[in-house]
């Protein structure tokens, strides 16, 4: 079974993001930002990572260049709100950094499972 890791400080997001993937078969561990998702990386890799960008503790983009240095063949998905600091996208700039694909919240969980099928084989 393929192991998924939600990194997002949003717990409706998680939940429902958990409850959609477990119920596509998936295996699913959830983190509520950055350092913690990094730590539950570390004690069992993951097939794929979805991480949020705007999060407290450790960022998005700190997850996905860690990831690249220290796990460069797992794919990362990243998600947004869309959120602009000083008029800045940080998705396309996550997407240069590492991340395979790129969703903005609210995203469609048919869009995220075409994503994950894509990075991860499947339907």
């Amino acid at each position: 079974m393929k192991r998924i890791l939600v990194i997002d400080d949003d717990e409706m997001i998680r939940i429902v993001f958990e409850r959609f993937l477990k119920g596509q078969g998936y295996a699913v561990d959830c983190a509520a930002d950055g350092k913690e998702g990094l730590q539950l990386l570390e004690t069992e890799p993951p097939d794929l990572v979805i991480t949020d960008i705007m999060m407290p503790e450790t960022d998005g983009l700190e997850v996905v260049l860690s990831m690249r240095e220290n796990h460069p063949d797992i794919p990362v998905i990243a998600i947004s709100g869309g959120m602009t600091i000083a008029s800045m996208d940080f998705l396309p700039l996550v997407k240069k950094f590492g991340a395979i694909k790129v969703f903005y919240k609210p995203v469609e969980l048919e869009d995220l499972l075409a994503g994950i099928h894509e990075l991860l084989g499947g339907k």
